[in-house]
C-alpha cells in the first residue's frame, strides 16, 4: 500500500475508534482525511505552526485563588498596584521557560491575524476603571516606592488630570479596579483591547477570588497556573497601602461599575473535594454523562470529547510546560450500557500515549493542515472558526461536546480553572469544560458550561456517575 493509503487507512482507524460508524457516509470525513494524508509529509517538513488559537474570546481562560479583597477606595488602589507588580515579576520570571510560549508580549491584531509580538514595555501596566482604561509605568524598584503611581490613580478615580494616559502602546498587563462578573472574569484582559489587539494577561476581583484571565494563544494551562499562583499570593505592599490611604481619604468607598470584558459569559460551578481516582475513571463517567446529556439512547457510542496531553516520554518531567495535545475519546455503548471500564481504559491509554508521541488523529490532522499552502491565519479559520455547513460533522465531532482538563500542582492552596468550550458547537446544546486540579491538600473541581444545562447540575451528574465507576 502507498504512502497516502496507507495514511488515509490509518486515520479511518483512528476515527473508528471515537466515531459512530456513520461518519464514512460524510464527504466532508473523506476530504479531510484525503488531505490530512496527502500533506501530512509537507505539514512535517513544515514545522509546527500554532493553530488551534487566534486568540479570539472562545480561547479565553482564567484562574483563580480565594483570597481577601479589598474594600475601600485606597485598598482597591494598592491592591491593583501590588498585583500589577506581581504581574510583571511572575511573567518575567518564567519567560522563555516555556517552548513555545514567550511571555513578555502583547497580542497584535493585523487583517484577522492574531500574532504575539514583543512588548515595547512590561512594566508599562494598563488599569481598567469603570468603563475607561488607563496605563502608567510601574516604579523598578518595587510596589513600596509606587506611591505617586497610587496617587495618579487616586485622581483617576475623582475625574481629575492625573499622569496616566488612556493611550499608547499596547501593554500586555491589564489590572481592574472593581468587582468583576464571574460568568464574565475568563475575557477580563479584553477590557484594554482595541482593533488593534491588546493584552494577553488581566488581574480582577471576582466573587471572593482573585482571578487571572489569560488568552491560549500566549500560553497554555501549565504555564498559566503558575502565573495564577503567583499573582494571586501576593499581599498588599502596606508601604502603597498607607500612600493610598492619605490620597483617598476624603473620597467614598465605591468604584464605578466595570464594563465587562468582550465575550460569551459562561455557568461555572466548582467544588472542593478530597483526592479523586485516575483520568480513566474521570474521562469513563464524562462520556457517561456527555450520552446521557445528549439523550440519544441507541447511539453506539457518547459524544465525543477532549483530553489535553503533553507531548513527550511519560518519565520526562519537563513536557508539562510543552503546549498539549487534545487527545480524542469517546465510551461507547450497547443497548443503552456502557462498555465495560476495562475495555475504555485501555483505549483511553492508548489514544493519550499516541497523541503524547505526536502520532494520534488530532495531531496527525494538524500536521496535515500545517501542509496546506495558505497563510497561517487562514489555516486557523479552517481549524477554530465557526464550521461552515459541509463540514459540520467533522468540525463538532473533533471539539468535542466536553473536555477534561488534568493539572497536577505541588501547592495546597485550591486553584479553580475556567475555559469556555469550543466554539465549533451549537450553542443550542449543552457543552462543557471539566477541569480537575489535584493538589497536595485535595482535588479542586470546576465545570464551566455554556447551552441549556445548569454548570451545577452537569458537575453534580458527572459526581454521581464517578461515583459508581470502578477504582481499579
Amino acid at each position: 500500500m502507498s504512502g497516502p493509503w496507507r495514511r488515509a487507512a490509518e486515520l479511518r482507524a483512528l476515527v473508528d475508534e471515537v466515531a459512530p460508524t456513520r461518519w464514512r457516509h460524510d464527504p466532508a470525513w473523506w476530504g479531510i482525511i484525503g488531505a490530512a494524508a496527502l500533506l501530512e509529509p509537507r505539514g512535517r517538513r513544515a514545522g509546527a505552526a500554532y493553530l488551534v488559537s487566534n486568540a479570539e474570546p472562545s480561547h479565553d481562560t482564567f484562574m483563580a485563588l480565594a483570597r481577601p479583597g479589598p474594600s475601600t477606595r485606597a485598598a482597591w488602589i494598592a491592591w491593583a498596584v501590588s498585583m500589577a507588580h506581581a504581574a510583571v515579576r511572575a511573567i518575567a520570571a518564567l519567560d522563555g521557560t516555556l517552548p513555545g510560549q514567550p511571555l513578555a508580549v502583547t497580542i497584535a491584531n493585523q487583517a484577522g491575524l492574531a500574532a504575539p509580538v514583543p512588548v515595547e514595555a512590561l512594566a508599562r501596566v494598563a488599569f481598567a476603571i469603570g468603563d475607561r482604561v488607563w496605563s502608567g509605568r510601574l516604579d523598578p524598584r518595587g510596589p513600596a516606592h509606587d506611591a505617586e503611581l497610587a496617587r495618579a490613580l487616586a485622581r483617576t478615580l475623582r475625574g481629575q488630570p492625573s499622569p496616566l494616559v488612556a493611550h499608547g502602546p499596547r501593554p500586555a498587563i491589564v489590572i481592574a479596579l472593581g468587582d468583576d462578573d464571574p460568568a464574565r472574569a475568563h475575557h477580563g484582559h479584553r477590557r484594554a483591547w482595541d482593533e488593534r489587539g491588546g493584552p494577553w494577561l488581566g488581574v480582577a476581583r471576582a466573587d471572593g477570588l482573585t482571578v487571572v484571565s489569560t488568552c491560549h494563544l500566549v500560553v497554555d494551562g501549565f504555564g498559566h497556573a503558575l502565573l495564577a499562583r503567583a499573582i494571586a499570593a501576593t499581599a498588599i505592599e502596606p508601604q502603597l497601602l498607607a500612600a493610598a490611604e492619605v490620597a483617598c481619604s476624603a473620597d467614598a468607598t465605591d468604584l464605578p461599575p466595570l464594563r465587562c470584558g468582550d465575550g460569551e459569559p459562561l455557568d461555572v460551578a466548582w467544588r472542593r473535594l478530597p483526592p479523586l481516582p485516575g483520568f480513566p475513571q474521570l474521562a469513563y463517567a464524562l462520556g457517561r454523562a456527555l450520552h446521557r446529556e445528549r439523550g440519544e439512547a441507541g447511539a453506539t457510542c457518547s459524544p465525543t470529547f477532549q483530553l489535553p496531553v503533553a507531548p513527550g516520554a511519560v518519565d520526562d518531567g519537563g513536557r508539562f510546560a510543552h503546549r498539549v495535545r487534545p487527545a480524542l475519546l469517546s465510551v461507547r455503548f450497547s443497548d443503552g450500557r456502557p462498555e465495560p471500564f476495562d475495555g475504555f481504559a485501555a483505549r483511553a491509554k492508548r489514544a493519550v500515549a499516541r497523541e503524547a508521541d505526536g502520532a494520534g488523529l488530532v495531531s496527525r490532522l494538524l500536521v496535515g493542515l500545517a501542509g496546506i499552502p495558505l497563510p497561517t491565519g487562514v489555516r486557523r479559520r479552517v481549524l477554530v472558526g465557526a464550521p461552515s455547513r459541509w463540514a459540520a460533522g467533522p468540525t463538532e465531532l473533533l471539539a468535542g461536546d466536553g473536555c477534561l482538563s488534568l493539572l497536577r500542582l505541588d501547592h495546597e492552596a485550591p486553584l479553580i480553572a475556567v475555559s469556555a468550550p469550543p466554539p465549533q458547537l451549537p450553542r443550542s446544546r449543552s457543552s462543557s469544560v471539566l477541569t480537575v486540579v489535584r493538589d497536595a491538600g485535595g482535588t479542586t473541581v470546576t465545570l464551566a458550561a455554556v447551552g441549556p444545562r445548569r454548570a451545577a447540575a452537569l458537575l453534580d451528574e458527572w459526581l454521581a456517575l464517578l461515583a459508581d465507576s470502578p477504582r481499579s
